[in-house]
């Protein structure tokens, strides 16, 4: 049985269900779709009584099937950061184990895009399409989040925009990196909606002890020298419902 365990946000958002199925399991990890600290890694050990082996990018994306195989004569846990099957990784893992007829189960817990959404103040069912500003390279600078945003809120819907995630540094692309590809986007687009004035809401951490939600611009945004798990949300216009609980929350 192969069992597609997420770990939710913070190191103790496991479920006591998804917790006991663990004990009972092989257990791996992988950590380069989202962040799992050391703390968290050690937390689950304790928690399950067990060591938990690490799972590469490699082991995963092209060794789908032999861990599938391997499912069908012992259980096998693999935990991910988050909730389970936001990632296409972890998307190939569930189809592969019905191609070979193993058994799977997905033990879902707290996602990073539900609790940013939710902490942002902004009703969910006002979001349209996430896009993500990816990492870019001398060769690879794509730019069609831009677009994305564009649609969104030509039809009045928020935007989310994730950062790309670094694993080798535990966090984000920086706000001032993304800052700068948004601005480069606009360039390229012309379309007037991503300038120095721009009102957009910066989240960082988001489900974490040291969170912050920040109403700010795209000027203000690009200063911004922290690092951390950031996202960052494009409103819409916002109802009135959304403008009270925004002004009674908390805005750093």
């Amino acid at each position: 049985m192969l069992f597609l365990v997420g770990t939710g946000i913070a190191y103790n958002d496991i479920s006591i269900r998804a917790a006991e199925r663990c004990k009972g399991c092989d257990v791996y990890i992988e950590r380069y779709t989202s962040l799992v600290d050391d703390e968290k890694v050690r937390y689950l050990s304790e928690l399950f009584g067990k060591k938990i082996s690490f799972l590469n990018r490699e082991d995963l994306e092209e060794k789908a099937k032999e861990i599938v195989a391997r499912a069908a004569s012992k259980n096998i846990a693999i935990l991910v950061g988050g909730d389970p099957l936001t990632a296409t990784t972890h998307k190939i893992l569930f189809i592969e184990a019905k191609k070979q007829s193993v058994g799977v189960e997905v033990l879902h817990s707290s996602s990073a895009i539900s609790a940013i959404t939710g902490e942002s103040g902004l009703d969910f069912y006002r979001f349209g399409q996430v896009c993500t500003i990816p990492r870019w390279s001398d060769r690879y600078k794509p730019v069609s989040f831009y677009e994305t945003i564009e649609r969104n809120l030509s039809h009045n819907l928020h935007s989310l925009v994730l950062l790309d995630y670094y694993p080798e540094k535990g966090s984000t692309l920086s706000l001032h990196d993304a800052v700068n590809e948004l601005l480069a986007a606009e360039e390229f687009y012309k379309k007037g909606i991503i300038e120095g004035g721009t009102k957009v809401m910066t989240m960082r951490n988001i489900g974490l002890s040291n969170q912050e939600v920040k109403m700010t611009t795209i000027e203000e945004a690009k200063a911004e020298v922290a690092s951390g798990m950031f996202a960052v949300i494009f409103p819409a216009k916002l109802s009135e419902v959304e403008k009270e609980t925004i002004d009674g929350m908390t805005m750093v």
